[in-house]
């Protein structure tokens, strides 16, 4: 019944997701206004993210008849049932006759990620039996026949999911590349913090959540004036944003080294601090990178612009658990948590400054995350 919950919970998410990111792009105004509204979106995605482990925290530690996951779990329902109220403010849309889905393609993607994501999380707990690399290797073999079967049926002019003409998009490619670096690390470290703090530094699941806060509080601050720091740092923002991760990283890698067996009081001060970089930093990533994802296609594309970001953010974190977050975990027993978390804070400093390079390459080609218009690229409508 869990399991059952969850899938509808995330085919929900699906269908809510690319939307809203749709609405940021096409509701109409000027680039700056479109700015505005990215920015919104960032800092209230932070504060989501962040909100729920506190939430959860804070519920599980109310010691109610139904404590535990079964609690956190409502942190979810109960926004989900307040989002609901405000549905019907929403503007429709302006277009009318959608193409019929393509849903043949979007069980030809979905089963592929689900045995990538299955293989990598399962494999490090069952010492990498035989199946799980073979679900490893059919989900990339699917993939693969998934693009190919994309690209035939677009040039026969049927219904595709993800029209491979769009792909073809330098910024969107780019884009979607340091998507999955970006949401790769932080889907792996928020899995290794709270295994940390709670398991490793014996913190309870409210106090985990609430060291959080300066991270979150620097998050939200600085999404909400991303429009200004873009507007001060122009097409490189994205690069020092990854520099300052980069040092963020080093920085907490080289106090978890050192803090090891000395206790939670001086790890999570110190945590504090640095969190105030990471989030700024996370911040400064986020808001371009989804502006340059949402600016790559035209207005008729721009829902299928959010579910490939929707779609590799989500992925991404899934991906981050099972191979940064299972190296945490193999690493754990040797060499401590503190040591474990260490190195694989160095792992994600290598994949930040990845992220780092290829905003570079981004800024080269002339793409800056905020406005463009890109019909031209697309030959037909169907695209």
């Amino acid at each position: 019944w869990l399991v059952a919950a969850r899938v509808l919970q995330g085919a929900a998410s699906a269908l809510v997701m690319p939307q809203t990111l749709a609405l940021v792009r096409t509701m109409g105004g000027d680039g700056p206004a479109v700015a505005r509204r990215t920015a919104a979106f960032t800092a209230s995605s932070g504060v989501g993210i962040v909100a729920g482990q506190i939430l959860g925290g804070l519920v599980m530690g109310l010691g109610l008849p139904f404590a535990g996951w079964r609690a956190a779990v409502l942190t979810s329902a109960l926004p989900g049932a307040v989002a609901l109220l405000g549905v019907h403010r929403l503007p429709a849309s302006a277009r009318g006759g959608a193409e019929r889905p393509d849903l043949g393609g979007a069980l030809r993607i979905g089963l592929p990620l689900l045995a990538l994501v299955a293989g990598l999380s399962l494999g490090p707990a069952t010492r990498w039996t035989w199946w799980t690399p073979a679900l490893v290797a059919a989900g990339l073999l699917g993939l693969y026949g998934f693009r190919r079967d994309q690209g035939r049926r677009e040039e026969a002019g049927h219904p595709v999911l993800v029209p491979p003409s769009v792909l073809r998009l330098p910024a969107l490619r780019l884009g979607l590349l340091m998507t999955v670096l970006l949401f790769t690390g932080y889907g792996a470290f928020s899995y290794e913090y709270a295994l940390l703090t709670q398991s490793g530094l014996g913190l309870t699941p409210v106090a985990s959540g609430l060291a959080l806060t300066a991270f979150a509080g620097t998050f939200v601050v600085a999404g909400l004036r991303m429009p200004r720091i873009t507007a001060r740092f122009g097409a490189r923002t994205m690069e020092r944003a990854a520099a300052a991760q980069v040092t963020g990283l080093l920085l907490l890698g080289l106090v978890s080294w050192a803090a090891q067996g000395r206790g939670a009081a001086a790890w999570v001060g110190c945590f504090e601090v640095i969190g105030v970089l990471l989030g700024a930093a996370q911040a400064a990533q986020y808001g371009p990178l989804l502006g340059t994802v949402m600016a790559a296609v035209p207005d008729r594309a721009a829902g299928l612009a959010g579910g490939l970001f929707t779609t590799a953010q989500q992925a991404s974190l899934g991906l981050g658990v099972a191979t940064v977050g299972g190296l945490f975990g193999s690493l754990a027993p040797p060499l401590g948590w503190e040591h474990a978390f260490a190195v694989t804070l160095a792992v994600q400093a290598l994949t930040t400054a990845l992220f780092g390079l290829l905003a570079r390459r981004l800024r080269a080609e002339g793409h800056t995350g905020t406005t463009t218009t890109l019909d031209t690229a697309i030959s037909t409508e169907k695209a």
